[in-house]
């Protein structure tokens, strides 16, 4: 499928699901604030590539508004206490590459850094 990004094993037989990108939001850079983003119509799936250098890990939350999505990261201090958990590129490699499947009730994803003080850079496509 043109576009589509998958995991095949050394056979060649794909492994998990298929993820076929369908908007692309601009990066999202914060340090120490969440950014939030509107989640398209018909998106099931959304990629979030955590750009980050070694020790700038994100999390990840959903919600039905802005607020909500922002408010599930708990921000503590300039980071995120809660929410999923992506490392950084450096650190964590492939698991820095991670598609999300969008709940039910979510319009809203946020994102923010985990560890404070650091500025994280991430790419965000949504898709299905």
């Amino acid at each position: 499928m043109p576009g589509a990004v998958h995991t095949t094993d050394k056979y060649g037989r794909t492994i998990g699901g298929v993820f076929t990108p369908s908007s692309y939001d601009a990066d999202l850079t914060m340090d120490g604030t969440a950014q939030t983003g509107a989640i398209a119509t018909g998106a099931t799936k959304i990629q979030f590539v955590n750009l980050g250098a070694t020790t700038e890990a994100i999390r990840v939350a959903f919600g039905t508004d802005a607020t909500d999505a922002r408010n599930n990261l708990n921000v503590l201090a300039g980071a995120a206490t809660t929410g999923y958990y992506i490392p950084a590129e450096a650190e964590g490699g492939s698991q820095s590459v991670v598609v999300l499947g969008v709940p039910a009730a979510a319009e809203y994803y946020a994102v923010a850094n985990a560890v404070a003080t650091d500025t994280q850079v991430v790419a965000v496509n949504q898709g299905i």
